[in-house]
């Protein structure tokens, strides 16, 4: 399994328009049947039962214009019956085996690197398991440890339905931090410290790092380190990635774009 290829939102809303408004086009004709037609129905036929009995008429085989009457259900064998717990026995460790091939087929879920089509730039892993592509380069000056940094932000549950968290040009408030303080999720610091100011990095956190190099799992700690999300929808979108239980650790996968803007002294 590959990870699903970006589309933008705006697209899929497209699309999905596109679909539902030829399904109504497409289904006018199978609202009512011609007059014409509904008229020359044909109508169930009187069965006799036996001799000496009145003729009768199923009402609700006359009703719906089928001209057949409903055969009874069928009921299973005792020997199916018997055979049914053996027969689920002996599928259970098939599918077992089929849903752990499921979890071990997908490692290369959480790399983007994995689905990369011609002309795209691939992604460079860290010894952190962090995993940066340059999408511009900067020309200012590199942040020092000690120094306050100002970055734009937007990210994404990449390994879940790609949902956009926050971005800062929306919500206008820019994420400033001291670089080497633990102000910032551990991913953070490690993109910005080899920026120069003006230039855009992506960020790819693999959802197996996730806690590593990202927020806690704990509700109570998670904000203690920023990026925050300043928005009630881009808390529950992030949130609900995390304290989902039911996803699988490719789904936590996060990625950011990040943007140097400046450095304060």
């Amino acid at each position: 399994a590959t990870p699903r290829r970006w589309i933008l939102r705006n697209d899929t809303v497209d699309m999905n328009a596109a679909a539902l408004t030829e399904s109504r086009v497409a289904g006018t004709s199978a609202i009512r049947a011609p007059p014409r037609r509904r008229a020359a129905a044909v109508r169930a036929p009187t069965i006799v039962v036996s001799a000496g009995r009145r003729a009768t008429r199923d009402a609700h085989e006359s009703g719906s214009g089928s001209g057949r009457r409903e055969e009874p259900a069928s009921l299973p064998s005792r020997r199916a019956v018997a055979l049914a717990p053996v027969a689920a026995a002996l599928l259970a460790p098939l599918v077992a085996a089929d849903l752990a091939r499921a979890d071990t087929e997908c490692t290369e879920c959480s790399n983007s690197n994995s689905s990369l089509a011609p002309g795209d730039k691939p992604f460079v892993q860290s010894p952190s398991g962090a995993r940066f592509a340059d999408l511009r380069e900067g020309t200012g000056a590199t942040p020092q440890p000690g120094q306050t940094v100002v970055v734009e932000w937007v990210g994404y549950t990449s390994g879940y339905q790609a949902k956009k968290i926050e971005s800062t040009r929306e919500t206008d408030a820019p994420f400033a931090f001291k670089l080497g303080a633990g102000e910032a999720i551990p991913a953070f610091e490690e993109a910005v410290s080899q920026m120069r100011v003006g230039g855009i990095r992506r960020l790819e956190i693999p959802g197996e790092l996730e806690e590593k190099l990202a927020y806690s799992r704990d509700p109570s700690q998670r904000y203690a380190v920023g990026p925050v999300p300043q928005t009630l929808g881009g808390r529950r979108t992030l949130d609900f990635v995390l304290d989902n239980r039911t996803l699988k650790d490719f789904n936590r996968t996060l990625l950011f774009d990040i943007r140097l803007s400046a450095i304060r002294k």
